[in-house]
C-alpha cells in the first residue's frame, strides 16, 4: 500500500559515517616516505575521500527518492518543486497505465478466458421451510417425486463462462443441481461481421445465427455512419491501432505538464502536521488558489497544447473522423482560443478565489493526497501511514454540509497483509411530528481481517469481512485464493437463523483459441423479417418434447409424469402456431350478411334515458333513502350543512330519474 514506486533499490535513507584517517600508517619492505611524498600521499588520500563523498552522494542521490526529494525541496523554489513533484508522479502515472494497458492488449492478443460460479447451499430447515411453502407440508404420490428433488440436491448453481480473442467472442450460460449440468445457453459474437450467434446445446446442435453487420450496411449508407462502425469494428479488434500503450503514457504527461507549468503561484508549507483520523503525518503541503481569470487561462493552455497534439487529432480527424478534414478540425480549435483570448481581453472576471487545490506530498515526493475547496464545497482525499498503521480518508462537503466521509483505519500485519475497518457515513433524513425535515449521521461498516493481495493482475485476494448496515443484520463475507482462481462465500443468517451458504468462484486464464459459428451451417433468421420467424422451421415439436423430458428426468421427475409435462410444455410453446387463424384468409372471416340483420327505422321515436341501456333484458331500478346516510360517517370530510346539501342534491336526482323511467314505462307499453 505504501511502496515507494520511484525507488528501486529499496533504499530508502542513505547515511554516511566518518571513520577517522590514521597519517602514519606504513607498510613492511618500503621506505619511509619523505615529506614532500607525504604531501602527495595526503593529496592522494584526499581526492580519493573526496571521490568517495562525491560518488557516495551521487548515489544516493541517484537510489534514494527521499534525498532527491530534499534536495529539491530546499533548492528549488516553490513552483519548480511543485512542477518536479507533479511531472514526477505524471511519469509514474503514465508508465502504470501504459503498462496495464499494454497487459491488457497482449491479452487481447493471446485471449482471455473466464469462468464464474454461484451457487447456493441451503440448509435442511430452508429445504423443510420450501416444501412447507410449495406443498403445504402434506405429501402424497403426485408431490413426493417434486419433494425428492428438494430433499435430494445439495446445491443450486448458475455458471457462467467467457472466451475472447481478437474481436470474437464465445459464451455459455447452465444450470446445475449438486454439481451436475441440468441445462445450457451458448452464445458467439464476431464483433468484425457483427454476427451474433446462440442455441440450447441439448435441444440442437445447430446455432441460430442473426447477421446485424449485413444489415447495419444496408442501412448505415452513407459514408459518416459507416466511419463510425468502422471505428467500432477496429477498436474491438485492434484498440493498439486507436491509441498505442505509449500514446497513453505521452498524453498523461503532457496535459499533467500544462498544469503543473500553469502553476506559477505555490504556496508550500514544508512538514506541515496533518491529521488523518486518529494519526498525525508530516506532509509538505502545495497550495495553489485559482481564480476566475486563471480557469480561463488554464483553458486556454490546453487549448494551445491540444492544436499541436498530433495523437489527439489523428484519433479525430483520421480514425474517428469526427470532423471531415484537418482544416475543419484546426478552425473549431482556433475558434474556441478565440473566444478565451476574447474573454482575457475584456478582463471582466470575479477577483475572489474559485478554487484552492492542495496537495499532500511524503518525505519520497510521493503525493499522497489531494484537496479541492471552493466556496462552500470541498473535496479530499489523502492517505498516511504512522509505523504499522496505515489511515485514509475521503470527504464530499456541499453548502456547508457533509454528504459522505469515508474512513480508512487499519493496521499492516507483516508485508502487505492488513486487518482494519471502512466507515461510510452518510446523512439519513426523516421528518418530525410538525413535518420539519430532521437529519442525522449514519454510519455503514465494513470491517477486515488479514486482508492480503494473492496476484494483482488479476486481482485475487484474501480476507474475512464484515459488513454492518443500520437496521440490517450483519453480514460476513469471506475472500479466498489459491493464486488461480478467487472465491467468495457468505453465510446466509437472517435474525439468527441460517439459511445456508451462497458461494461465488470465478478464474481468468489468458491463451485460448475462440471462433465463432459458420453462417453456412447456422439457422440464420433475417433481421428483417424477424417477425416472421417460426420456431418449427428450426426445431420440430418432437425434438422439443423430447428435450424438455429430458431435462425433467435430470432433475428427477419420473417418466410419465416427465413425458405428461413435456407433452403439455409443446402443445402451450407450439399451439398458437398451429391454432388454424390466419388473418390474411378469407375463410377464417366468412361473413353470412344473413346473420347480421341490423333494422333501423329512422321514424321510430328512440327514447334518451339516463340508463346505459333501454332495452327490457336491462332494467335498472333506482331508489334513494336517505336514511342510509348518517352525518357521523362524513364528518370528517364535510361540515353538517354541506352534508345535508349533498343528500338533498341526491334525493332531486332519484327523482328526476323516477320520473323519466315511468314515462319511458309507459311509452314501451302503448
Amino acid at each position: 500500500m505504501f511502496e515507494n514506486d520511484h525507488n528501486e533499490n529499496g533504499m530508502e535513507n542513505t547515511q554516511f559515517d566518518s571513520q577517522p584517517v590514521n597519517d602514519d600508517l606504513s607498510v613492511s619492505g618500503v621506505d619511509n616516505v619523505t615529506k614532500k611524498g607525504k604531501g602527495k600521499k595526503a593529496a592522494l588520500i584526499g581526492g580519493i575521500s573526496a571521490a568517495v563523498v562525491v560518488g557516495g552522494s551521487a548515489t544516493a542521490y541517484a537510489a534514494s527518492d527521499t534525498v532527491k526529494n530534499q534536495v529539491k525541496l530546499r533548492l528549488s523554489s516553490p513552483e519548480n518543486y511543485y512542477a518536479w513533484v507533479t511531472e514526477n508522479n505524471s511519469k509514474n502515472l503514465g508508465q502504470i497505465l501504459s503498462e496495464n494497458y499494454k497487459k491488457t492488449i497482449d491479452n487481447m492478443e493471446k485471449g482471455t478466458d473466464a469462468k464464474f460460479k454461484l451457487s447456493f447451499e441451503p440448509t435442511q430447515e430452508t429445504k423443510d421451510i420450501l416444501i412447507d411453502e410449495l406443498f403445504g407440508g402434506s405429501s402424497n404420490d403426485e408431490t413426493k417425486q417434486f419433494e425428492d428433488i428438494i430433499k435430494n440436491n445439495d446445491s443450486i448453481g448458475i455458471t457462467a463462462g467467457w472466451s475472447a480473442k481478437k474481436g470474437k467472442t464465445n459464451g455459455s450460460f447452465g444450470l446445475e443441481l449438486s454439481d451436475k449440468h441440468i441445462v445450457g445457453v451458448d452464445t458467439a459474437i464476431d464483433a468484425d461481421t457483427m454476427d451474433y450467434f446462440v442455441r440450447i446445446p441439448e435441444l440442437k446442435e445447430q446455432w441460430i445465427g442473426v447477421s446485424m453487420g449485413e444489415t447495419m450496411d444496408e442501412l448505415m449508407s452513407d459514408e459518416e455512419a459507416n466511419a463510425v462502425l468502422q471505428t467500432y469494428k477496429d477498436i474491438m479488434n485492434d484498440p493498439a491501432s486507436f491509441l498505442s500503450p505509449d500514446e497513453l503514457e505521452t498524453e498523461v504527461n503532457r496535459y499533467v505538464g500544462v498544469w503543473s507549468k500553469f502553476a506559477d503561484d505555490v504556496k508550500l508549507e514544508k512538514k506541515e502536521a496533518v491529521d488523518i483520523c486518529d494519526i498525525t503525518v508530516n506532509y509538505t503541503v502545495a497550495s495553489v488558489e485559482l481564480k476566475e481569470k486563471d480557469a480561463v487561462k488554464l483553458g486556454l493552455k490546453y487549448l494551445e497544447e491540444l492544436k499541436d497534439d498530433d495523437i489527439i487529432k489523428g484519433i479525430v480527424v483520421d480514425k474517428v473522423k469526427a470532423v471531415d478534414d484537418e482544416d475543419e478540425y484546426m478552425e473549431d480549435i482556433d475558434d474556441a482560443i478565440d473566444d478565451l483570448k476574447d474573454q482575457l481581453e475584456d478582463d471582466d472576471f470575479d477577483e475572489d478565489t474559485t478554487l484552492t487545490i492542495d496537495t499532500y506530498i511524503d518525505a519520497t515526493g510521493t503525493i499522497r493526497g489531494f484537496g479541492f475547496s471552493a466556496d462552500e464545497d470541498e473535496f479530499s482525499m489523502i492517505l498516511g501511514k504512522d509505523g504499522d498503521d496505515v489511515r485514509g480518508e475521503m470527504r464530499f462537503v456541499e453548502e456547508g454540509e457533509e454528504e459522505f466521509s469515508v474512513k480508512l483505519s487499519a493496521e499492516e500485519q507483516g508485508k502487505d497483509k492488513y486487518t482494519g475497518s471502512l466507515t461510510f457515513a452518510y446523512p439519513s433524513y426523516s421528518y418530525d411530528d410538525d413535518y420539519n425535515r430532521v437529519s442525522e449521521t449514519k454510519e455503514a461498516v465494513v470491517k477486515f481481517d488479514d486482508f492480503e493481495i494473492v496476484e494483482k493482475e488479476k486481482g485475487y485476494f484474501n480476507g474475512d469481512f464484515v459488513i454492518e448496515i443500520p437496521g440490517v443484520d450483519p453480514i460476513g463475507i469471506s475472500f479466498s485464493s489459491d493464486g488461480k482462481k478467487q472465491e467468495v462465500s457468505y453465510e446466509v443468517e437472517i435474525k439468527g437463523k441460517d439459511y445456508g451458504k451462497l458461494k461465488l468462484a470465478y478464474s481468468v486464464d489468458y491463451g485460448t483459441d475462440t471462433d465463432v459459428p459458420s453462417k453456412d451451417s447456422a439457422f440464420m433468421v433475417d433481421v428483417k423479417n424477424a417477425d416472421n420467424f417460426q420456431l418449427d422451421e428450426y426445431v420440430s415439436q418432437d425434438e422439443f418434447s423430447k428435450f424438455a423430458k429430458g431435462i425433467m428426468n435430470d432433475v428427477g421427475i419420473d417418466d410419465k409424469t416427465a413425458e405428461e409435462l413435456a407433452k403439455y410444455a409443446t402443445e402451450e410453446l407450439f399451439g398458437s402456431m398451429d391454432s388454424g387463424f390466419d388473418i390474411d384468409d378469407d375463410d377464417d372471416f366468412d361473413w353470412d350478411d344473413d346473420d347480421l340483420d341490423f333494422d333501423f327505422d329512422d321514424d321510430e321515436d328512440v327514447p334518451r334515458t339516463t340508463s346505459a341501456f333501454d332495452d327490457d333484458d336491462y332494467d335498472f331500478d333506482f331508489s334513494f333513502d336517505p336514511s342510509q346516510f348518517k352525518y357521523e360517517d362524513y364528518k370528517d370530510f364535510m361540515t353538517e350543512e354541506q352534508f345535508n346539501e349533498f343528500v338533498e342534491e341526491m334525493q332531486k336526482y332519484a327523482d328526476e330519474y323516477s320520473s323519466t323511467a315511468s314515462k319511458t314505462t309507459t311509452k314501451k307499453a302503448s
